[in-house]
């Protein structure tokens, strides 16, 4: 599974870099702050909607792969593994796998909020339970050194309620909400290409629209 979030976000991110590439003479290089690769790991805890009163969360365990399509934009793809152990879930567990875009909103400064969306879905460990979902929330980075970040993320789960039978969905009455703290490691180039308008000039012999049209002489 890790190595399919990989492919996805790697082949749909080369995709949209492609969308509008200019030829290298009418492009400037710019660099960033920030590399155009990352991998992060996080630990947290997930809440199901209506445990509020009664709180008890469970811990969770997230690995994520991030590729950033422009200094602001990335596709990032995670992986989580958590139980859910005051539903009876305690023999199966959960694995989520979530696909993302993500808007880093104050990319040139070490310290910047992030907000990000997507779909996803949830997998018991037997594979009888499964719940296609949405996903979205918001965090902070900070960019410790050129290579390595610390974050903390909230993020909402929407449970599709067209999904009957789902132990999850029932109990969970279509939401939950995440909360995680981690390390995130960039690596890569740091470069990217900025479109530039390229200006031609007329050499003195060469004559120009105006020049060249006829109309108005004889």
């Amino acid at each position: 599974m890790i190595v399919f979030l990989f492919l996805s976000v790697n082949s749909f991110s080369q995709g949209l870099m492609e969308i509008g590439e200019k030829p290298p003479e009418d492009s400037l290089s710019v660099t960033t702050l920030r590399s155009k690769n990352a991998i992060s790991i996080s630990v947290g805890s997930a809440l199901l909607n209506g445990d509020f009163n009664d709180s008890d969360f469970e811990n969770f365990l997230e690995l994520q792969l991030k590729r950033f399509i422009a200094p602001k934009f990335a596709i990032s793809g995670n992986i989580k593994k958590f139980d859910i152990k005051n539903y009876d879930f305690e023999e199966q567990g959960f694995l989520s796998g979530d696909l993302n875009v993500e808007w880093l909103i104050l990319s040139n400064d070490k310290f910047s909020p992030f907000i990000f969306i997507g779909p996803g879905i949830l997998l018991s460990n037997d594979f009888n339970d499964k719940n296609y979902k949405v996903q979205g929330g918001f965090g902070l980075e900070h960019l410790i050194t050129n290579n390595f970040a610390v974050y903390g993320a909230l993020e909402a789960n929407y449970i599709y309620d067209e999904q009957k039978g789902s132990m999850l969905l029932q109990e969970a009455d279509q939401l939950y909400f995440n909360g995680s703290i981690g390390i995130l490691f960039y690596f890569g180039s740091r470069n990217y290409s900025k479109a530039v308008k390229s200006k031609k000039k007329l050499s003195k012999n060469e004559p120009s629209i105006i020049k060249s049209n006829t109309i108005g002489y004889y």
